[in-house]
């Protein structure tokens, strides 16, 4: 099936713009951009303002805080496979903790673990279940911003190092169409369509509709990376004061369920060597998800200066996995052991109502914000194992193994005031949220259940100042909350837990924002200090099984981060990060430790340079470098991860020049210099994945 569509793009859409050139009249350029600007305001990798980065329209180089938004412009020269690879370029983003895996976003902000409650679509929160986490598409977003530092006064329930906001592709009122095909390495085939436009004359019906599909392989046996998905969505005016956004998304995919490969335990730590052999069986790796998304935005103006905005979404994630471990005395001797097999279903309702407000007193201007959301989230875990062969694994009758249903009810209220130069920031936020339970004892079969209600304030107060240089120095004061989904152990060698308390957080920022008087360049640097409390960390228990450990944490850090979209042609991002995170509390012999997994020092820098004219006009180079300083590979700090780098490569020609204005053939090498290094979090090891050449042919009318 996969193949057909393949053929029917590439023989429809792309072919004909070089087959059909004689009959092709050449027109003057029009760029065709991808991004609506409907919620967020982007200039080539720059962003200005938008309330995707604190729930109200405002200027980020204004906003109390430290921000980083990945731009449509920077996702298309890059282009990541995976948010992951998205965030790559980002101060303070650490996405390679757990080395290549395709299944999940797993991601730390600032040094702590942001995958389960920091990642939110649109401004609304995503739930993920212990397997079933939503899977979001690169090619579906049109930016994503990234706030630092705690933010649950305005997002609610969220991790101490920020939130990464989504930003989904939206109907335009200008028509646009792309069709890509692309060809990359282990035999990596994906076609995607991006089209939208108005449906009606008056202009008033909009539609969007993206469908991405992909057939592939990747650098560990057995593990595959298919992928299809189609997103439409259609947005109505329905008069001058009110407007309505529909949106779905349906995905399935296939990967591997088992991402890593084998390392011999038994030696020393500082010995442990990932090895090329997987550590599940190549011929018995399959973990298949199927997920949903069906949401709308609402928004209504009362008036000049007041507008009510309504949204919800429901999402729905089924998961299968089936796997086999294996063992061995050595890497040329493993074999089948046990056969694994995991049912899981997480499905999440969220809304949210907010109404905003401006209105001036004296010479003081506000935007008020007061607003209200629920959340009713929950997932249905089955699992089990056999030491009988695959055909007794794929008939198995999956035992139950954990339940979860979560309420989250909150209010909040903010207020954004500004005099001249001076932006004063406050939010104010109060959360209640209630945990229905049921867990298996891993080794007597035990059912365990309850309730846990946990509620909690939250609050932010910041302040900045723009100088007529374009200096503006900034500060600010917040704090998090996140209620503990999974249970939590005393040691590494209980077989059960018990319900977690909410992870809270306190941070304290400084900072200094500079925009260049061209207005093309904004450089931001920041001091922070985020101390957390109950927070859960996932480590290697006496059974080898991951275990929930009630630790906390300090985390201290530098930031500089820079944005740049010259004139020349020139595209610039770059970012270098100074952090230590400090075990205040956690299992046995870490108190003073440094979190695995976090490197000290990162630094990456991406550039773009479009040659304007002469014989290779129209030509793009891209070079990339990012590196990964040293860290621990456990929180003993008995194993080190030494420091690496990564090169990146593209180039993008526009074959305007020869009457095919919108075609456009671009290039990327992801880890040039093929570094397969290995990267050590809690005690388990990971491989990085080595060098991958991905080659795009796409076109825009």
């Amino acid at each position: 099936m996969l193949n057909r569509f393949l053929g029917v793009l590439l023989a429809g859409t792309v072919l004909p713009s070089f087959v059909l050139a004689q009959e092709t009249v050449v027109l003057d350029e029009i760029v065709l951009n991808a991004e609506s600007g409907d919620t967020l305001d982007q200039y080539g990798y720059l962003a200005r303002s938008g309330r995707q980065a604190m729930r109200i329209d405002t200027e980020i180089k204004r906003l109390p805080q430290s921000v980083s938004v990945i731009t449509q412009d920077q996702l298309e020269d890059q282009a990541p496979r995976t948010m992951l690879e998205a965030l790559s370029y980002t101060s303070s983003a650490t996405p390679g903790v757990f080395g290549f895996d395709t299944r999940y976003d797993a991601f730390y902000l600032r040094g702590f673990p942001a995958y389960q409650t920091g990642v939110f679509r649109d401004g609304l929160r995503s739930f993920n279940g212990l397997s079933s986490w939503y899977r979001n598409d690169p090619y579906t977003l049109e930016g994503i911003a990234v706030l630092k530092g705690p933010a649950s006064s305005m997002f609610g329930v969220s991790t101490p190092g920020g939130v990464v906001n989504l930003v989904s592709k939206r109907p335009k009122d200008t028509p646009f169409h792309e069709t890509s095909l692309s060809y990359g390495s282990n035999a990596r085939t994906q076609a995607s369509v991006d089209f939208t436009g108005p449906l009606d004359e008056d202009g008033n019906l909009l539609y969007r509709f993206t469908v991405v599909a992909r057939d592939a392989d990747t650098h560990l046996d057995g593990y595959a990376d298919d992928h299809v998905l189609i997103a439409p969505s259609v947005s109505y005016q329905i008069s001058d004061t009110q407007k309505l956004l529909v949106m779905g998304e349906y995905a399935k995919s296939r990967t591997g369920a088992m991402a890593y490969n084998w390392f011999d335990s038994s030696l020393p730590a500082s010995d442990w060597k990932v090895t090329d052999e997987p550590a599940g069986d190549p011929d018995y790796n399959i973990y298949d998800q199927e997920q949903f998304l069906l949401g709308y935005e609402y928004t209504q103006d009362l008036g000049s200066s007041t507008q009510f905005r309504q949204s919800y979404r429901y999402t729905k994630v089924r998961s299968d996995m089936r796997y086999a471990a294996r063992a061995g005395t050595s890497a040329e001797d493993l074999v089948p052991v046990k056969w694994t097999r995991y049912h899981e279903v997480a499905s999440t309702h969220v809304i949210d109502a907010m109404l905003e407000h401006r209105f001036e007193t004296g010479s003081f201007a506000h935007t008020l914000a007061f607003g209200a959301d629920y959340t009713l989230a929950k997932y249905d875990a089955h699992t089990g194992s056999t030491v009988l062969g695959q055909a007794a694994n794929d008939a198995m009758d999956v035992p139950f193994s954990a339940w979860r249903k979560q309420t989250q009810k909150g209010i909040y209220l903010a207020d954004q005031i500004e005099r001249d130069a001076l932006t004063i920031s406050a939010s104010a936020r109060y959360d209640w949220v209630t945990t229905d339970y049921a867990d298996v004892d891993s080794e007597t079969g035990e059912l365990a259940s309850g309730q846990q209600k946990d509620e909690a304030f939250t609050g932010r107060l910041g302040v900045s100042y723009e100088f007529a240089n374009g200096l503006t120095p900034f500060a600010n004061i917040s704090t998090s909350f996140a209620p503990n989904i999974s249970q939590v152990y005393e040691n590494t060698s209980d077989s059960r837990g018990a319900p977690a308390e909410a992870t809270e957080a306190l941070q304290k920022e400084i900072g200094l924002k500079y925009e260049l008087p061209d207005g093309n360049t904004m450089i931001t640097a920041s001091v922070f200090d985020i101390r957390q409390d109950h927070g859960m960390v996932l480590v290697v228990g006496d059974d080898e099984r991951n275990r929930g450990i009630d630790y906390n944490l300090t985390s201290r850090g530098f930031e500089l981060e820079a944005n740049s979209t010259l004139d020349n042609g020139l595209n610039l991002v770059a970012s270098y990060t100074h952090m230590k995170v400090t075990i205040d509390k956690g299992t046995k012999g870490t108190k003073g430790k440094e979190l695995s997994g976090t490197p000290n020092n990162t630094l990456s820098l991406f550039a773009k340079y479009a040659i304007p004219s002469g014989a290779m006009e129209n030509l793009s180079v891209m070079g990339g470098i990012r590196y990964v300083g040293k860290s621990f590979g456990n929180d003993t700090n008995t194993m080190r991860n030494s420091s690496r780098t990564y090169v990146d490569l593209g180039l993008s020609y526009d074959f305007a020049k020869q009457g095919h204005a919108g075609t456009l053939l671009q290039l990327n090498v992801r880890n040039l210099l093929d570094r397969r290094e290995q990267t050590c979090t809690a005690g388990w090891c990971y491989q990085d994945e080595g060098r991958t050449i991905d080659l795009n042919l796409s076109r825009r009318f």
